[in-house]
């Protein structure tokens, strides 16, 4: 399956990352069940506390934004990509047959 780009928005406090209406779709369209969400926000704090006694935060990201918790339907994805909505640049890459939801 294709590549699902995800948009990364640095905000004052904090990180908001969401998908398109057209990936929402597409994600209702391939897994029913599905419930994607608009957008999560994540303070800075959060993120800093998080990523030291659990891991990279993305990993948690892509399967809450996107509404799919099961691992077989989130392998179908070939790339996971977080894009900064100003500047465009790819700031992480998944591939989420090699992570551990």
């Amino acid at each position: 399956m294709d590549t699902i780009k995800i948009n990364v928005n640095k905000q004052m406090d904090g990180y908001s990352f969401s998908i398109t209406p057209s990936i929402r779709e597409l994600i209702k369209k391939l897994f029913p069940n599905a419930h994607p969400a608009n957008n999560i926000f994540v303070g800075y704090d959060t993120k800093s506390d998080f990523e030291i006694y659990v891991g990279k935060l993305e990993s948690h990201i892509y399967p809450a934004l996107l509404g799919v918790d099961n691992e077989d339907d989130l392998n179908k994805f070939n790339e996971i990509q977080f894009i900064d909505t100003q500047t465009g640049n790819i700031l992480h890459k998944l591939t989420p047959r090699d992570e551990k939801v």
